[in-house]
């Protein structure tokens, strides 16, 4: 791994309580002995006051364990435009540049892994995701309401814009033609997975599914993309 600054810094690390995305950022920073120092904090309300303090304490940027609103007066990347939130900000210039590191990863895995694939989503619908999987073949969802089903899949390229199932019997006719579920949800029903299914779980607690598909990701996958994607956005890049 390249690094593009070797003074070392502090990085704040904003959280609800979670551990295991931390755990692998910190744990490929120490590998990698890259100078960064993670600084974790609880993320509470009115977390945005931290921001300003970012450039003025030499911080090398805050990392959001979740994904949040754009605050006032933060420039985009083009990522983070699409999907309106960020889960990075770097001082740069003379402001903060917002990243959506989630987003890149999962369009990164997907286009690794499962290209072209056709793909039904179980769970809460998270549409801050839908644009990232345009790598996909098709996308159905399942979803509370057809009016948010559409807005899920509105977000996408017209090709790629599936079915949306509301009832049981749409969702059970739906899984004989896809090849991927994308879990949102801790407890998926077992029925729906089938030996001839890849499963890719965004959300943890979904492993009884790994026993009855042909391929399970966890979300220390994506995440494990993510911690690419966070050290890229603060100007630490792979060799070769």
């Amino acid at each position: 791994m390249r690094t593009l600054a070797s003074t070392p810094r502090p990085l704040l690390y904003l959280h609800r309580g979670g551990g295991g995305f931390f755990d692998l950022l910190l744990a490929q920073v120490a590998a990698a002995r890259l100078p960064l120092f993670l600084h974790p904090v609880a993320m509470e309300e009115g977390w945005e006051a931290f921001l300003p303090c970012l450039r003025g304490l030499g911080f090398a940027g805050a990392v959001l364990e979740e994904a949040a609103s754009v605050p006032e007066g933060v420039r985009l990347e083009a990522e983070a435009e699409k999907a309106r939130r960020v889960d990075l900000l770097v001082p740069t210039g003379g402001g903060l540049l917002g990243q959506y590191t989630e987003g890149v990863a999962l369009e990164r895995l997907l286009a690794q892994r499962f290209p072209g694939a056709r793909a039904l989503w179980l769970g809460p619908l998270r549409f801050e995701l839908a644009p990232f999987l345009r790598g996909l073949g098709e996308v159905h969802v399942a979803a509370p309401s057809y009016a948010e089903g559409d807005a899920f899949l509105a977000r996408l390229p017209a090709p790629l814009r599936g079915r949306v199932a509301l009832r049981p019997e749409e969702v059970r006719a739906l899984v004989l033609r896809v090849d991927l579920l994308l879990l949102n949800t801790p407890r998926p029903p077992l029925d729906l997975a089938q030996p001839y299914h890849a499963a890719l779980a965004l959300a943890p607690g979904a492993l009884a599914v790994a026993e009855r598909v042909q391929l399970f990701l966890g979300p220390e996958d994506l995440w494990s993309g993510r911690v690419w994607a966070v050290l890229e956005g603060l100007g630490h890049t792979p060799l070769g």
